[in-house]
């Protein structure tokens, strides 16, 4: 069946297609095995995403939410900071508890943000599936614990490269507890922003 897109769909497409691309060759050149992997992790996703839109009628918007995360992470893997590569940039010292217990950094932005967009994607999938008939409070706690169950697949992810690839940048425990809070954080205040907001 031939596939209808936007021109909005048709230009985040091709937008995370370009930088997806060049990263890769950047990783590539750099033999960044892990980042390398993440690239085809966005390129899974998109394809997802666009070969069902049909069906899941995911607004433009959330498509650019998460064309942005996919940048933000190539971007996080690839330039340099002071404080390492841009993943490990210490943006401001909210608390510092020593090394790798530190808020706030880069990468505890990007995860917040991230499950922020997973759980709003969450939540226009099951608003789309039950409508109006079940609890709405419901719903939102399935969008937030569906956002925890991918996030829970991603720290899985990054203890594979712990264990694969050496030189990773994965960090140890307080940074995967860290990301775990950033994420369940950034999923809750997603959920009821939306629906503090939301005009029905």
């Amino acid at each position: 069946m031939t596939m209808y897109f936007s021109t909005s769909e048709k230009a985040i497409l091709g937008f995370t297609a370009l930088y997806t691309a060049a990263f890769a060759v950047f990783f590539i050149r750099h033999f960044n095995i892990e980042f390398i992997a993440y690239a085809g992790v966005i390129i899974f996703i998109f394809t997802l995403l666009y070969t069902t839109l049909d069906k899941t009628k995911i607004p433009a918007s959330l498509l650019a939410a998460i064309s942005l995360w996919g940048l933000l992470h190539m971007m996080g893997g690839s330039i340099q900071t002071a404080d390492g590569v841009l993943y490990a940039w210490k943006i401001y010292p909210f608390f510092d508890g020593g090394g790798e217990l530190y808020i706030l950094k880069f990468d505890q932005a990007v995860h917040g943000y991230l499950y922020a967009v997973v759980a709003l994607l969450f939540l226009h999938l099951l608003r789309n599936y039950f409508g109006n008939t079940h609890s709405q409070i419901l719903v939102g706690f399935i969008a937030v614990m569906a956002s925890l169950g991918v996030s829970a697949i991603n720290e899985i992810l990054e203890f594979v490269a712990v264990l694969t690839v050496p030189d990773n940048g994965v960090g140890g425990y307080f940074n995967t507890a860290l990301d775990i809070v950033f994420n369940f954080a950034g999923a809750l205040i997603a959920v009821l922003g939306f629906y503090l907001f939301h005009k029905r």
